[in-house]
Parts: C-alpha cells; sequence; structure tokens
C-alpha cells in the first residue's frame, strides 16, 4: 500500500465508522473519483466522503475495490 498524507486521517474515520477491515488506499481512491484533491474538503465533510466511499468499496467487492485503488496509484500488485 502506498501511504499518502490522507492515509492516517481516513484509517481514523474507518475505525470511528466501524469500517476499520477496510484498506485506506480503497477508500482515498473512491474519495477521489468525485474530488480531484481532498485538502478543500472540511473535517465534517471528509468524514462524510469517508462514509460514503465505505458503502462503495463494499457494494462493488474485492476486484474492482483494488483495480481503483491501482488506477489512482495507491496500490500495487496483481488483480485478484
Amino acid at each position: 500500500m502506498t501511504n499518502t498524507p490522507y492515509t492516517d486521517s481516513i484509517r481514523e474515520g474507518l475505525v470511528a465508522l466501524g469500517g476499520a477491515d477496510l484498506d485506506p488506499a480503497v477508500i482515498e481512491a473512491w474519495m477521489r473519483l468525485e474530488h480531484g484533491t481532498l485538502d478543500g474538503l472540511s473535517h465534517r465533510q471528509f468524514r462524510e466522503e469517508i462514509a460514503t466511499a465505505c458503502a462503495c468499496a463494499r457494494l462493488a467487492g474485492p476486484k474492482v475495490n483494488l483495480q481503483l485503488a491501482q488506477s489512482y496509484g495507491l496500490r500495487e500488485g496483481a488483480t485478484p
């Protein structure tokens, strides 16, 4: 996994939402579909986007999640 400046904040948000089983890189990739940069989000918006990304990741499944994260350079490796 590639750590970004957002990784720790996303991980904390996942724990708070009960989504600690999800990969922060995948969540960041889902967030980036909507927002080219995450810097402009308020703390509240950032947490809301984590929740939305969690729902998307759970619906999409491992293969799509990995492909999405790879497309943003957030994950390496072969697709499952």
